[in-house]
């Protein structure tokens, strides 16, 4: 086993792009990869700093984030996504559905949420050893499928000097979409979530991956982007400056359900290019992140640039902000013919 000691997202993609690097290639059904030698286990100390800002890389922050508030809202339509990912659904789902989604399993895979349940669990049990999360089996998972099966399989949490920290235990994971793409992303918000519903602080978050390995087309044109801006040396995946002030994703837990909602069905109507107006919330992550996030996506996929950049410039979380903008000019000077 292969331990890794990140600070965050960005640290841990620079290290385990390394490490995988020092594995060997093999096929797999959707390509040649590279696959990390040992099974690999990533510690973030920080994890709520998961928004990757990379050019190289070039994450993209708005899929990202609607994909964790989809996941949250225990959806598993496809229609939601592919307006972030284009073909999303015909990629990854079969007839609409998301048969995988970790989100609906959380919430409706089972006979009741298993996200309240957890809660519930840790305020009569802060010592509790058994707050188990399903995703393997929490839907209709065969051997015999041949699709839908979960990467992710089961995770865990304790409580430990007022920090609540998860550990995910997965199969096989994708170093580059998954592990420290969207995983990184969306496993910390839902820790964040459940510590917010418990009234704790977000601890540490463990991911234990069995087999992880890197589709040598992503590393060949990420290598490629990367030659492109004339630097000298290694691959180097390393951020230059400090990590940006992060932002709570939940001020007022007994409000955040009934908010999510009313945030996930606006975005269903932006969607469908009509806007309505959404009450007053008292959790700004769901009112001054999440819906401008959307509405500065979908003014930029309407081809109204300087609007989106305009949105995206009232953020107020620092990190989605800033990677929202990158990515917008990024996608702009790409489309102009600048880059």
């Amino acid at each position: 086993m292969h331990v890794i000691e990140a600070t965050n997202v960005r640290d841990a993609l620079m290290q385990a792009t390394e490490y995988v690097l020092q594995g060997f290639q093999e096929d797999s059904r959707l390509g040649k990869v590279m696959v990390a030698k040992s099974p690999v286990t990533i510690r973030y100390s920080y994890p709520k700093q998961h928004v990757l800002l990379n050019a190289v890389r070039n994450a993209n922050p708005f899929f990202h984030l609607m994909e964790a508030m989809w996941m949250l809202a225990g959806r598993n339509d496809t229609q939601f996504l592919d307006h972030y990912i284009k073909d999303f659904g015909k990629m990854f789902g079969l007839d609409g559905v998301m048969w995988d989604s970790y989100g609906y399993r959380w919430k409706q895979g089972l006979a009741y949420n298993q996200l309240e349940e957890i809660v519930n669990q840790f305020k009569n049990d802060p010592t509790t050893r058994q707050a188990v999360l399903q995703m393997w089996g929490a839907g209709r998972d065969d051997l015999r499928a041949r699709f839908g099966k979960p990467c992710n399989l089961v995770a865990t949490f304790r409580l430990q000097a007022g920090r609540l920290h998860m550990i995910v235990f997965n199969r096989s994971n994708d170093l580059i979409w998954g592990c420290c793409g969207a995983n990184a992303v969306h496993f910390p918000i839902m820790q964040e979530y459940i510590a917010g519903k418990i009234g704790v602080e977000m601890g540490e978050y463990w991911q234990v991956t069995s087999n992880l390995h890197m589709y040598v087309e992503q590393f060949v044109l990420m290598w490629n982007r990367f030659n492109k801006t004339g630097r000298d040396g290694v691959l180097e995946f390393r951020p230059v400056e400090a990590y940006g002030e992060t932002f709570p994703l939940m001020e007022h837990p007994d409000t955040f359900d009934a908010e999510l909602s009313e945030v996930i069905d606006f975005i269903d109507h932006i969607h469908d290019d009509n806007y309505i107006t959404m009450g007053n919330m008292k959790n700004r992550f769901l009112s001054q992140v999440v819906s401008r996030m959307a509405m500065a996506h979908h003014l930029y996929k309407n081809k109204k640039m300087d609007d989106a950049l305009d949105i995206v410039d009232t953020v107020v979380a620092a990190d989605w902000r800033q990677a929202g903008r990158e990515w917008l000019e990024r996608h702009n000077e790409r489309s102009t013919g600048t880059s």
